[in-house]
């Protein structure tokens, strides 16, 4: 059997809470006509839990990856055009294949705490494994094209390195960058969060 890319190694990673989105009890019982890969994330929950409550994005960088870029702990301030220019161009030349988007759908029981716990925006370190944790998938960006199942634990406030990746994913200069293929949006090789079948989740009904 292939080994699954993204659990290769040790499987820990740096996870940004990209978005959390509430889910609509009704909608999810028809399961017929959730998005791709949302049924077979429900499938492999184990059969006592209670149903997800809320979708989550997580987008992710490998940990060993990210603390040994040389250039991570170089104070970054916006100043002039050229340091601006330099430190877009660090960012676009990181690894894209270091980096995964996760679909994680959460019930306010999978985690101690309840998913208060996960805060949008928030940093956090997570394992990605091949049977151990809560079912997600992951792929190379938003689109799940390719995307594989796995399993992901951890979840643990990324505090040690909480100001390494802010200072490394500073994007204070976007406004006045240049980002090409990227339109000046951030350096995520994911691009933003899809809300495709809005009836999932409540916020975004249409009446």
């Amino acid at each position: 059997m292939r080994e699954n890319f993204y659990t290769r190694g040790d499987g820990r990673y740096f996870a940004f809470v990209e978005a959390i989105d509430p889910l609509s009890d009704e909608a999810m019982k028809h399961r017929e006509r959730l998005p791709e890969h949302w049924p077979g994330i429900l499938d492999r929950r184990h059969p006592d839990s209670r149903p997800p409550t809320h979708r989550v994005w997580l987008d992710c960088v490998r940990r060993d990856y990210f603390l040994d870029l040389d250039w991570v702990r170089a104070p970054y301030k916006r100043s002039m055009p050229e340091v601006d220019n330099q430190r877009r161009h660090l960012l676009l030349e990181m690894d894209v294949d270091q980096f995964a988007t996760i679909l994680l759908l959460l019930s306010d029981t999978d985690i101690h705490g309840g998913v208060e716990q996960i805060q949008e925006g928030s940093w956090q370190e997570i394992i990605l494994s091949p049977s151990v944790g809560l079912p997600v998938v992951a792929a190379a960006d938003f689109d799940l094209i390719d995307a594989q199942p796995c399993y992901i634990t951890g979840q643990d406030a990324a505090k040690e390195h909480r100001d390494l990746l802010l200072n490394v994913f500073n994007l204070e200069f976007l406004p006045d960058a240049d980002f090409g293929e990227y339109g000046g949006t951030p350096p995520w090789p994911g691009g933003g969060p899809p809300f495709e079948n809005v009836g999932i989740y409540p916020d975004y009904q249409v009446l």
